[in-house]
């Protein structure tokens, strides 16, 4: 049976951004959508939406099916605008294979009237406690099904254009579990470099590929940032190669990356534009070695 996410503050479930934001890095900073009146909802696929022949028009109110690959809700916030940015992403994975089209965000930006002194991140936990849809999105689980209504949107992103779903005024209804589970599409960390240079331009396969799920196998870590802990993987160990970006993995608890050179079997993640992109392992079962 079809059900309305119960509105449950899952605190844990929340995260928020741990690096300086930047006009170039934010994701979810568009303006808001007037949705209070939103027209009938047209059934669509993520693949359809990320279509290379942009067939639906942005401001499209649709529907569509998804898998959660979200660990967690993610929270970012702009005192100056006054915002409370919150995300989660999903995949379509009917019918198989899986492929690079098949991820979409859903992003959710709510007014913020006034900022006080301390944590930003709580206080828009705080926000998100007056708005269904924030708090549903708080509420949603890896691996399950959900049917999602919102606009359809694209935004400016280093220098390129993303796809993703503006929640306002939207729906998320349960499906429960899914019976077919995420399958990552195996690619090449090669061809997932992270935007560089003045001015930054984002890759393609970053503006085309948002919110897929990928895995490289066989790959070497190199360029470890002791700050932030995230590092680089290829074939060979040394660049080219595509950025891990920790900030999941740091947001569920105390994460150390391993020293330069460590060979993995694999690694997983979603694909994000996030700080001219890279690629977000979920959980630390995403780098296996």
């Amino acid at each position: 049976m079809k059900k309305l996410w119960s509105v449950v503050v899952l605190s844990s479930l929340s995260a928020f951004a741990c690096r300086p934001a930047d006009s170039s890095s934010q994701d979810m900073s568009d303006p808001v959508v007037d949705m209070a009146t939103p027209p009938a909802a047209m059934t669509t696929s993520i693949r359809e939406l990320n279509s290379p022949q942009n067939t639906i028009k942005v401001g499209t109110r649709i529907k569509v099916s998804g898998v959660v690959t979200s660990p967690l809700r993610w929270v970012t916030s702009d005192d100056n605008a006054g915002y409370c940015y919150y995300r989660v992403h999903i995949v379509q994975t009917d019918p198989a294979p899986a492929t690079l089209q098949d991820g979409i965000l859903l992003t959710l930006s709510l007014r913020t009237t006034m900022w006080t002194d301390g944590s930003m991140t709580t206080q828009c936990r705080d926000r998100a406690k007056s708005d269904t849809v924030a708090m549903a999105m708080d509420a949603l689980m890896p691996g399950q099904q959900v049917e999602i209504e919102g606009s359809y949107d694209t935004r400016a992103n280093c220098g390129g254009t993303t796809r993703q779903i503006n929640m306002f005024g939207g729906k998320i209804v349960s499906q429960g579990m899914a019976a077919n589970p995420p399958t990552p599409v195996d690619a090449d960390p090669t061809q997932y470099l992270t935007a560089t240079g003045s001015p930054k331009v984002l890759a393609k396969v970053f503006a085309d590929n948002q919110g897929a799920l990928v895995r490289f196998s066989n790959v070497k870590s190199y360029g470890r940032n002791m700050t932030f802990q995230d590092f680089s993987v290829s074939p060979t160990g040394a660049a080219p190669g595509a950025l891990i970006g920790t900030n999941y993995l740091r947001a569920q608890g105390s994460f150390t990356s391993l020293a330069d050179g460590t060979t993995y079997k694999s690694v997983t993640g979603i694909v994000l534009a996030d700080f001219c992109g890279g690629i977000w392992p979920r959980t630390k079962d995403d780098l296996v070695q």
